[in-house]
Parts: C-alpha cells; structure tokens; sequence
C-alpha cells in the first residue's frame, strides 16, 4: 500500500541517494589517489575490514565481481606486494588472500584518511545534526537491507 506522499518522498529519495552514491565515489577516488591506489584497490582493502585472510570466493561476492576482474586487480597488489595469495591448506583448488606487512600498514592509513575524511564532513553538518544524521542513515540502511533481502 502506498502512503499519501509517498511518491513525493520516494522521488526525494532517489535524487539524494544518488547525489550520495556521486560524492562517495568522488570520496574514494580522493583517497584512492592519496594512498596511490587504483579505486578496485582500495576497496578490496577495505573489503578485508578485520579479517586476516580471505577466499578469493568470497571476496568476489563481498565485492560484486567476476572472478576475472578479481583475479586482474589481485595480480597487481600481489605486484606491488600488497597481498599474498596462496593456496588453502584444505582445498588446494582454493585461493587464500591475505595482506602483506606492507598491505596492512597500507590498509591502516587508508583507515585513518577515511575517518579523518569523515571528520571532516561531521565538522561541516550543523551543530549537534550529527546524532541525527548517524540515526537517519543507520534507519535508511536498515531498509534497504530489508530491501536487498527480499531480491534474493
């Protein structure tokens, strides 16, 4: 059932998420550039978070991507040193990712650049809008994970 004004909000929506998704991209070109990574790269960093090491599988899905395109971007941090890939100790037939002492001095900066990035943007809400923002955007995400659930 669609609620009066709902189309009104949904179209407001769909303007400001997109306006969003062009300001993260051109956020993390930023950052990419500044730690001398490719965007692919720096978010297949990020991608690791907290974890040691990771499938090469799995990072595929956590990432979207084809195993081709994968595969291109990890040969070029295995390049640079960034990674390791070796084969798992189970299943010889599986790639394990893992980043190297120099990948995680590397994953480590681009942490830091992207909270002070993100300081920097809290600094330009108005006084006291932040608790609000976090709020909206933490209910905002909560629905379009519903959303993307119901896809699967």
């Amino acid at each position: 059932m669609i609620k009066k004004g709902s189309k009104e909000l949904a179209e407001k929506m769909a303007d400001l998420t997109f306006s969003l998704l062009e300001q993260c991209q051109l956020k993390q070109e930023r950052i990419s550039k500044i730690l001398g990574l490719t965007v692919a790269e720096f978010k297949l960093i990020r991608s690791f978070r907290n974890d040691k090491n990771l499938k090469v599988n799995d990072l595929a899905k956590r990432m979207d991507l084809s195993s081709s395109r994968l595969t291109r971007i990890l040969d070029g941090l295995v390049a640079k040193k960034i990674i390791n890939r070796e084969p798992s100790e189970n299943d010889r037939r599986t790639m394990n990712i893992s980043l190297t002492p120099k990948g995680k001095k590397i994953q480590n900066e681009l942490n830091e650049t992207y909270i002070k990035t993100h300081e920097e943007i809290v600094e330009l809400l108005p006084e006291g809008g932040g608790d609000a923002v976090i709020f909206a955007m933490e209910k905002l995400n909560s629905a379009m994970e519903k959303w993307v659930e119901r896809l699967k």
